[in-house]
């Protein structure tokens, strides 16, 4: 997908740039008058409706008027299922200005405009191969079952030794956790009190093996806390960061959780208790929102069954249901992390 801003004095002097560029199946995302005239957030691919008809061209004239009754309902519906207001609104807007007024008033043709459009506003894409992963992320999120679970799947593919390490001083018997895991598992600890023995974790596991990392969790306001870690990673690549979300938390919590834990650099998201979350919005929210790709979902309290590689599609899916349809596999499906 290929998003593109376009200005113009007029909304239909900003189309047609849109047109020109993108074509007639170009997605419009957002339409905003400013003082200079109009501006429009455009995507090169529309998104699909999953067995609706094909939406319309963008209707121009009612474009900036007051929204139809079916686009408030669409909204509506979306903040009933945790997505921030703005976002349910953004997205109304895109489907207002993408779907007729029959397939607007058609529910099931709406949401599933709605869904596709969620999903090509999550990124993703295949997750790189790192020599270190390690997850971060506030108390209590489940960082080092997350981990087990990750290592228990690598050990199993069996294409690249592993190495658990942890740095995880400050909980009560964090750090004996994961050892015991890494018994368990037959894979090597290390225990990381700072970077020097990071390095050295490094230098033990040797070329083409995976030193997996558990850390503190970081509460709120604990700044100490969040440099000392932060200079504990400072040689650790961003792409082997992962900063990890509980899907059961509202979008302003966990939009600042993704804030608050940038000065570690993470360069991809997983994502926690999906299976306990009951208004999934929030968390699709906050990852539309970080720009980050995401790479794990956990999906219950089992090592290693439940985890899943994310999918956009499917995130989206979870995340705006459609009339009739049968609920995700994982909702609802156990208590765990």
């Amino acid at each position: 997908m290929i998003l593109r801003t376009f200005f113009g004095k007029t909304a239909a002097e900003a189309l047609a740039q849109v047109r020109e560029q993108f074509g007639p199946g170009a997605a419009v995302l957002e339409t905003r008058r400013g003082a200079g005239g109009v501006e429009v957030v455009a995507a090169a691919e529309r998104p699909g409706t999953w067995g609706a008809a094909a939406p319309a061209a963008p209707v121009l004239a009612a474009e900036l008027g007051a929204p139809p009754a079916a686009a408030e309902r669409l909204r509506d519906d979306l903040v009933a299922w945790g997505f921030s207001l703005p976002f349910a609104a953004r997205i109304a807007a895109a489907a207002r200005h993408n779907l007729d007024a029959e397939q607007l008033e058609d529910r099931i043709a709406a949401l599933s405009y709605a869904r596709g459009l969620v999903a090509l506003w999550l990124p993703a894409g295949p997750a790189p191969a790192p020599a270190v992963l390690a997850l971060v992320g506030p108390p209590g999120v489940g960082k080092t079952t997350t981990l087990a679970k990750l290592a228990a799947r690598e050990i199993c593919r069996g294409e690249h030794p592993v190495v658990l390490a942890s740095a995880d001083g400050r909980r009560l018997g964090g750090a004996e956790q994961m050892e015991a895991f890494a018994r368990i598992l037959g894979a090597p600890f290390v225990a990381v009190r700072e970077r020097r023995d990071l390095e050295r974790a490094r230098e033990r596991a040797g070329r083409g093996a995976l030193l997996m990392l558990d850390t503190p969790g970081i509460p709120r306001g604990d700044r100490a806390a969040m440099e000392g870690l932060a200079g504990l990673l400072a040689g650790v690549r961003r792409e082997e960061i992962e900063l990890l979300l509980a899907a059961d938390r509202d979008a302003d919590s966990l939009t600042e959780s993704v804030k608050r834990f940038a000065p570690l650099r993470p360069g991809a998201l997983g994502a926690t208790r999906i299976d306990e979350a009951v208004r999934p919005g929030g968390l699709v929210t906050a990852l539309a929102r970080a720009g980050l790709p995401l790479r794990h979902l956990g999906t219950g309290p089992d090592v290693p069954d439940d985890l899943e590689i994310a999918d956009p599609r499917r995130l989206a899916a979870w995340a705006v249901p459609l009339p009739g349809e049968p609920a995700a596999p994982w909702r609802g499906a156990g208590t765990g992390r």
